[in-house]
């Protein structure tokens, strides 16, 4: 007679690792990546607002900044498949590799549609990281952190922005041109940028290496010995040099799993059919929905924050000492006569000034640092996600309203600044997407989510870049009104007891 070996569940076996060393160095690597491609994209902004020798309208600003967005559009699906099939962890590491060299290349561009192009390429590796980081944190951490990893990582990807405003002001502000011998290129500060913010992307590339496979996406293919030796290395650390203790000797999935020899295009049908049919149907469409309101308020106002905030600069060094941010940067004749110190020389879109002015980077700074700030203590409130959420969306659309009613340019900028903080709501949309969707589809719900959050930046960026310097307060309006419908959505998101609850895993 054989002894039979006791099964553990996955979850209880993953709640016997803990939360140590091992948690802190991956959420720390997962941020790291997260910030990558944040500085990459909100940096690349930047420097499509300083390189004047391209000669670019703003038509043409609004093309090349959104090409990066649109990138992730059309991958998005593609790293979902990648991620739930070849692994989390490997997905990182090709992904964030290729990505970096790509954007090193960008450097060297002779014309702005080849930069477009290859930035495009660039991006459609690197945006792997926008998902699957979370997926990855999620599935090896124990319940009882999970969301406030979430959150947290998310405090990181929001300083992006400032990052990348700290990374560009120095070196925007050296003085060089160096021609490049055979491919007709002059090396110039906005060059060296391209490279500069692309480190991060390299260096998490590497680190990312040094860790494990998500346990429980070896569980889900049923290699539990791999996903039992995981488990056991990440209690190992953890605990330091414990092993032995930890007396699981086999494990079983809760999910039933069953694998298919089907080719590619049906497998990844399987994989998001489920996220559109009942009992997901209607939680998918919620969370999407959200997700795009989201990204468009935060994703595009930062695109055109720079360049925005510059020309509000010029407007107030010229003599205009009243007036709210649409009366200073808008081209519509009634509204640049309503200032009460209207410039005699109205200020154009299409001004370059080769640099980003220092109350810029400012600006930059204290907001991405003021929001990062209040995400880490969001992290601290995991069982009042819907009602966060609700009021963040609430502070945002009042606040496109009030820019638009200030007599001056200060408190203006300042709602202005308010209005993007739907960015706040990103990390616990993350954390719903991981909680409530099986494993099988959970990496390609996330993908997909930043798929539709990234095809609503390419549109916002394109359609608001062309009407905001024309049709301000309009915009601003509708802008406001769209963010509020967002409010009704979330207010059918689940109550908050419930995530004290047993969730889906």
């Amino acid at each position: 007679m054989t002894l039979k070996t006791e099964e553990t569940s996955f979850d209880e076996a993953l709640e016997r690792t803990g939360n140590g060393l091992y948690n802190v160095l991956l959420l720390l690597t997962s941020s790291l990546l997260l910030l990558a491609i944040g500085v990459d994209l909100f940096g690349f902004t930047l420097v499509v607002a300083t390189a004047c020798d391209l000669q670019l309208t703003v038509s043409q600003k609004g093309v090349l900044s959104s090409l990066p967005f649109a990138g992730i559009i059309l991958v998005s699906y593609f790293w979902g498949y990648i991620s739930d099939t070849k692994g989390r962890r490997f997905t990182l590491v090709v992904s964030m590799q290729v990505g970096f060299v790509l954007s090193c290349l960008c450097s060297i561009s002779p014309h702005w549609i080849v930069l477009g192009l290859i930035k495009f390429l660039s991006v459609c590796f690197s945006c792997a990281a926008n998902s699957v980081t979370y997926t990855l944190v999620g599935e090896s951490c124990v319940q009882r952190v999970r969301s406030k990893y979430m959150l947290l990582m998310t405090s990181l990807l929001l300083l992006s922005p400032a990052v990348a405003a700290v990374l560009a002001y120095p070196t925007l502000s050296l003085d060089f041109e160096l021609p490049l011998p055979g491919i007709a290129v002059i090396f110039r500060p906005w060059r060296l940028l391209m490279i500069v913010l692309a480190l991060p992307s390299g260096i998490g590339g590497v680190a990312i290496y040094f860790f494990y496979e998500s346990p429980k996406f070896l569980a889900y293919l049923e290699r539990n010995e791999e996903a039992l030796e995981v488990l056991k290395s990440i209690y190992e650390i953890n605990h330091r040099y414990c092993k032995e203790d930890f007396k699981v000797h086999s494990i079983v999935l809760s999910e039933d799993v069953a694998k298919k020899q089907t080719s590619l295009l049906r497998r990844i049908y399987e994989q998001s059919a489920p996220l559109f049919r009942r009992p997901l149907l209607f939680r998918t469409m919620q969370l999407f929905y959200i997700v795009a309101v989201v990204y468009l308020t935060n994703n595009t106002s930062l695109v055109w924050l720079s360049h925005i905030l510059n020309l509000v600069r010029l407007s107030l060094e010229n003599g205009a000492a009243s007036g709210n941010i649409c009366s200073l940067i808008s081209n519509d004749v009634s509204a640049a006569n309503t200032a009460a110190n209207s410039t005699s020389e109205k200020i154009s879109p299409e001004i370059c000034l080769g640099y980003i002015k220092e109350n810029v980077i400012l600006t930059f700074v204290a907001t991405q640092t003021t929001y990062a700030f209040l995400n880490f203590l969001l992290a601290y409130l995991p069982n009042h996600r819907r009602l966060l959420v609700i009021a963040i969306l609430c502070l945002s659309s009042i606040s496109g309203v009030l820019l638009n009613l200030m007599p001056e340019p200060i408190s203006s900028v300042f709602f202005f600044m308010l209005f993007t903080c739907t960015c706040l709501c990103m990390g616990v949309l993350a954390s719903y997407f991981v909680d409530l969707y099986p494993t099988s589809c959970r990496g390609m719900v996330a993908c997909l989510s930043v798929m539709v959050g990234r095809s609503s930046t390419f549109v916002g960026i394109n359609l608001i870049g062309n009407l905001i310097f024309y049709h301000c307060q309009v915009t601003f309006y509708l802008w406001s009104l769209l963010v509020l419908s967002s409010v009704v959505a979330a207010w059918f998101l689940p109550p908050d007891k419930a995530q004290t609850d047993a969730t889906v895993v």
